[in-house]
């Protein structure tokens, strides 16, 4: 978008969530008080995010309201975060607004207040937003207001790639296949010493249940899509051309730790696959990226790059995973008119390029990925978030185990493929249909 219709976005904006406030009944008609002037009392925010990064934004970084407001951020434990707020919200005291990846949204979808599309029409959002966030979209309204996205890129060891005269990292999944034989380092008994990348098992291949689900997204897989009636599992569709992707990218990912196949690159007496990448022994590594400062502050010395994550070969599609980050408003904030009012300077993109700054992440706004960025591992993060996708994930940890089960069945042969997706799929089905309004 050009800063015109940025500008129009934005005013659009602060009527939609006018318009919510009288809609809702928060808002009376007639009062004296307008704009920043309006917002008033004591807000509460929380978020997993970095209070370092976030919170001297949020709670210094809106336009003044001679002192009669004030925002406090509470920083939360990602490991924790869901059983604080199921226990604030049950004594009454739950905060105002809250981030929400979006493996906490079905979960805390009692407490959120939706924007009713009479007040923010879809439309308005798709044109604001990247197509990623359209899983924010519910049959009664919009779930919460974009934020960050941290996309899953490709890490890859420059001096790996350099030694064995390979110019550039792979664009496509394919092209793995091709370099094995050149990056993949064993002994004469097997015993793996420098490892192409760490595929096909799960306990020590970091993020194993992104990385399925993004190979399921580059296949147009939606995993859940939304119905009438709330969201039904997506995960065994078939394609218009009648191949259900599933069993194909599950064999796929169990390629490479196979040791009779070509591509064997990696097994489960391997260490964790961040740690193998920052040891300078794996060539590549899967990961989000936040992770950039982390992979530098581990090893100083390594030679790494980082390039956007290889596609399906011959698809007309590009997708990654990307972990979204999500402001909504509270159900039960005593505060309405404060908390939606602050929600039009949260989205506002001079407060949303800030906000990226702080934490090194790409937004989900459209026209501020348009200002692409010099640096070249920012460029790469902004590009991504512009194919970034995602699922609502009813329940982390169940669906976590879940997708273990799967592939550790599948590489013991106690299951075939095939039976291994069929029990998973079960499994999932009872979660998801626990948000059908029609169960």
């Amino acid at each position: 978008m050009n800063n015109f219709q940025t500008i129009l976005v934005a005013i659009f904006l602060a009527f939609f969530v006018f318009g919510v406030l009288i809609f809702s009944g928060v808002l009376k008609v007639g009062g004296s008080k307008t704009g920043v002037n309006a917002i008033s009392g004591k807000l509460v925010i929380w978020g997993d995010l970095p209070k370092d990064q976030v919170g001297n934004l949020l709670e210094n970084g809106l336009p003044s309201t001679n002192g009669s407001f004030s925002i406090k951020y509470v920083e939360q434990n990602k490991d924790t975060y869901q059983q604080n707020l199921i226990e604030a919200f049950a004594k009454d005291e739950g905060p105002d607004l809250f981030i929400l990846s979006q493996d906490m949204i079905l979960k805390n979808s009692n407490f959120i207040y939706k924007i009713p599309y009479a007040s923010y029409p879809e439309k308005a959002f798709t044109t604001s937003y990247i197509d990623g966030a359209d899983i924010l979209l519910a049959n009664d309204g919009v779930i919460g207001y974009p934020l960050l996205v941290d996309p899953m890129v490709l890490y890859y060891n420059k001096d790996m790639l350099s030694n064995e005269s390979i110019l550039y990292p792979p664009t496509t999944w394919d092209e793995l296949f091709n370099l094995s034989s050149k990056l993949t380092k064993k002994k004469d008994d097997g015993t793996i010493l420098q490892s192409m990348i760490a595929l096909g098992q799960y306990d020590n291949v970091n993020h194993s249940k992104d990385i399925l689900s993004m190979l399921l997204l580059q296949s147009n897989n939606p995993i859940i899509s939304r119905t009438d009636t709330g969201y039904r599992l997506a995960i065994k569709d078939a394609l218009p051309n009648g191949v259900a992707p599933f069993e194909q990218i599950v064999n796929f990912f169990l390629e490479f730790s196979n040791p009779s196949n070509e591509s064997y690159s990696w097994n489960r007496s391997e260490p964790g696959s961040l740690d193998m990448f920052t040891s300078d022994k794996l060539a590549f590594y899967v990961g989000y990226a936040s992770e950039l400062f982390n992979i530098e502050s581990i090893n100083p010395n390594l030679s790494f790059d980082v390039a956007q994550i290889p596609q399906t070969k011959g698809t007309s599609i590009k997708r990654t995973y990307g972990n979204m980050y999500t402001m909504v408003v509270s159900k039960k904030s005593k505060n309405l008119t404060s908390a939606f009012g602050v929600t039009t300077f949260i989205t506002a993109p001079d407060f949303l390029k800030e906000l990226a700054i702080a934490t090194s992440l790409p937004t989900m706004n459209r026209s501020l990925l348009n200002d692409k960025p010099a640096d070249p591992s920012m460029l790469t993060f902004f590009n991504s978030a512009v194919i970034s996708r995602s699922w609502l994930d009813p329940n982390k940890e169940e669906t976590n185990s879940i997708f273990k089960e799967l592939i550790e069945n599948s590489l013991s042969n106690k299951l075939s493929v095939t039976e291994a997706i069929d029990k998973a799929s079960n499994q999932m089905d009872l979660i998801v249909r626990s948000y059908d309004i029609k169960k």
